[in-house]
């Protein structure tokens, strides 16, 4: 950070952090922001049971007690990269700006899509997802983040 400015990937980071907390999964808060080649965001998702559906914060669902990353077919939860993609209008050549790196089915979703770059800070433990990625040419840029932005400031 130079003058106390952030980088870029660090503002959307946040920015995916930030969309994280409207999260209705008690399991995980994952956030998605996918941004084009202009840096401009075009569409965010965060996890979440279906437009409609009881949210599992009020009543949880068979899979909101289940180890990350396992049992996910228990889970109503709808995936952040999903949510964005279903938002999404734009055809240009995106970055996906993520909390955590894509579960397996996500990726399948992001590898049939624009995006060619995905950044987070820490890897979902699920295997095959790499491959995916690697093989769909997207590139995974995990930049740890030691701080969080203050929301409060």
């Amino acid at each position: 950070m130079e003058n106390n400015r952030i980088t870029i990937d660090n503002y959307f980071l946040n920015m995916a952090r930030l969309v994280s907390l409207r999260s209705t999964c008690k399991r995980r808060q994952v956030g998605c922001i996918l941004v084009d080649s202009n840096n401009y965001v075009v569409a965010t998702g965060y996890n979440g049971v279906p437009k409609g559906f009881t949210h599992c914060l009020d009543n949880p669902c068979a899979g909101a007690t289940a180890k990350s990353g396992t049992q996910l077919d228990d889970c109503w939860a709808v995936h952040a990269e999903m949510n964005a993609m279903i938002q999404l209008q734009s055809t240009d050549i995106l970055t996906a700006y993520l909390t955590v790196t894509p579960c397996f089915n996500c990726a399948k979703v992001l590898a049939n899509s624009n995006i060619n770059r995905i950044v987070a800070p820490v890897w979902y433990p699920q295997d095959n997802v790499l491959e995916i990625l690697e093989t769909a040419h997207i590139l995974v840029d995990i930049q740890e983040i030691n701080e969080w932005a203050s929301l409060n400031a």
